[in-house]
């Protein structure tokens, strides 16, 4: 493990001759029914190492290794896949529209089973290894955001989930900009999203330590049924091209529950290890 964290260190350090080789695309994602920006929308291709996340304007630039010949992918919570073919970049397309979903009304609850709080993922601060992420030596970070790490998580029982925590050992960046994602469990990966709310976490100058963010106001409810949760890398800052990068305590599990992708598209890789992260919950309990 520590060797990889090596290796993944040296990879990061992308020579700029590479870069210049890049097919660079420049534009803008929008609302298609309002015209206006969609924030922090990601932009992939499906199996590949290729992607971003555009911007709070909705404007992104992104890095093809040579002349694309794959469907780009454009998503983002709360509206509809857009799925672009390569003859359309090629003939010069730049700006995308996603189109709203419809939100169904949420059935009325006369009535809510008592509840008491409980803990759902691991809240230890230290681990097996550090899970490191980052772009040291990299000018451009644009072509990092949208990795996403997370674990499989099983309630016992129905909960609805008051807050969510995730533990950074390490962060050397002025701003990171993460995204809350769950997914539906399918053939041991992640699958449908689950989330119709963008939910988000901002760390400020090099924080460190537990970072948090309240759910109680979205509502969320899980079944008892296993679901992924993960966190996606939407934005970082920092000037320096060097020393770039923060890191999740990880550890060892019997079980494969860790879940990774470079992007927004990428394949999911599968570990048996256990990222510091956890929900806050609120567990049903039945009436005696």
């Amino acid at each position: 493990m520590v060797r990889w964290l090596f290796v993944s260190l040296l990879l990061s350090i992308a020579p700029a001759a590479l870069l210049a080789q890049a097919l660079v695309l420049e534009g803008q994602v929008r609302n298609a029914r309002t015209g206006e920006p969609v924030p922090f929308a990601t932009l992939g291709v499906v199996g590949r190492n290729i992607g971003t996340v555009a911007d709070e304007q909705g404007h992104y630039t992104l890095r093809f290794p040579a002349t694309p010949t794959d469907t780009l992918i454009i998503t983002s919570v709360g509206f509809l896949r857009t799925a672009v073919a390569p003859a359309a970049l090629l003939a010069g397309q730049r700006a995308f529209v996603l189109t709203p979903q419809e939100q169904a009304l949420p059935d009325v609850v006369v009535e809510r089973k008592p509840v008491h709080p409980a803990l759902l993922g691991r809240n230890k601060p230290t681990g097996d290894v550090l899970w490191t992420a980052g772009s040291s030596g990299k000018e451009t970070v644009d072509d990092e955001w949208g990795w996403e790490l997370g674990t499989v998580l099983t309630p016992k029982r129905p909960a609805y989930l008051d807050a969510f925590h995730v533990y950074l050992a390490t962060n050397t960046y002025q701003q990171l900009r993460f995204r809350l994602n769950l997914y539906a469990l399918e053939a041991g990966r992640p699958g449908r999203a689950l989330l119709s709310q963008d939910v988000q976490l901002t760390c400020h100058d090099k924080q460190r330590g537990w970072v948090n963010v309240d759910l109680s106001s979205y509502g969320i409810k899980l079944e008892a049924q296993p679901v992924v949760a993960t966190i996606q890398w939407l934005q970082s800052e920092k000037t320096e091209p060097w020393d770039k990068y923060f890191s999740i305590p990880v550890t060892r599990q019997n079980k494969q529950v860790m879940v990774e992708r470079e992007n927004s598209q990428a394949i999911w890789t599968v570990s048996a290890m256990q990222p510091s992260l956890y929900f806050s919950v609120l567990e049903e309990v039945e009436k005696r």
